[in-house]
């Protein structure tokens, strides 16, 4: 497998045609974030798409080809994959079998938002706080924090500066502290990936409502699709409130690394499950 220059990475697309889910992928071809590599520059059979920092792959092609195998024998553990193409979910699970977790998402689209839906919801900011545009001193506190609250946020940009020049954010602040944060995860010239984070003092007060609501305006003004793509629950309940249509499930694969943590994971996921329902 061979690294693409970020010039050739379009004409990949056809490999990844069958995942429709976000807009990870062409982020990704774009060249505004991640690497790609692929088993021919000329004429490709397969081809990954990867965030380092985040270990996520987004594998497509023909997973019946040779190097298919041998990327995914290869991958490192606690790599989290997509799958871009048919085939791809059998070749892992014959591989890695008990050493994976399946961990499904929820994929919504955007085009039943109601606009004057969004900005009612965009007003409710509780008492107490103040509603601020990202701007580059609130970026880089944001980036020099490095905690669970800021961590995805700002990944797939340079630093600070990159994320003002050609991404955007909203946060609720209450006093000094940035209580509620939500920001494009991932940006291309079709739409964004959505990011939210709450600090867990200032949960249950519908601060996410409010700067998504803000966010997702913004992001329509500017012509760009505001994607919703969640990975639990609470994140499905926020989607529906803000007015997304559900578009149904779809695999991630985590592997462990080894079949006793992918044991243990998946009596947990199970046990969680339980719990919920």
């Amino acid at each position: 497998m061979i690294e693409i220059d970020k010039g050739a990475r379009t004409r990949l697309a056809e490999l990844f045609r069958a995942y429709t889910w976000n807009y990870l992928v062409d982020a990704i071809l774009e060249g505004t974030t991640g690497r790609v590599i692929a088993d021919d520059a000329g004429e490709p059979h397969v081809a990954v798409l990867e965030i380092p920092s985040l270990k996520l792959s987004i594998v497509g092609g023909d997973a019946a080809y040779p190097s298919a195998r041998q990327y995914i024998e290869r991958i490192p553990k606690n790599t989290a994959l997509f799958l871009g193409a048919a085939g791809w979910e059998e070749l892992v699970h014959s591989i890695h079998g008990g050493k994976l977790i399946t961990m499904p998402r929820y994929a919504f689209t955007s085009e039943a938002l109601d606009i004057e839906h969004l900005r009612g919801l965009a007003s409710r900011v509780p008492h107490g706080y103040r509603l601020a545009q990202m701007d580059l001193a609130l970026a880089r506190r944001l980036d020099a924090e490095k905690s669970r609250f800021s961590e995805d946020h700002m990944v797939n940009f340079d630093s600070p500066e990159d994320f003002i020049a050609r991404g955007f954010g909203f946060c609720l602040l209450h006093g000094d502290e940035m209580a509620s944060v939500a920001t494009t995860f991932a940006i291309c010239s079709k739409g964004i990936e959505i990011q939210i984070n709450t600090r867990k003092e200032h949960q249950r007060q519908g601060l996410a409502m409010v700067v998504a609501a803000d966010l997702i305006l913004h992001s329509l003004e500017q012509g760009l699709d505001p994607n919703w793509d969640a990975a639990n629950e609470s994140s499905v309940g926020l989607a529906t409130k803000l007015g997304y249509t559900p578009q149904g499930t779809y695999p991630m694969l985590f592997y462990t690394g080894s079949r006793v943590l992918g044991a243990v994971a998946r009596a947990g996921l199970k046990a969680k499950e339980k719990i919920e329902g």
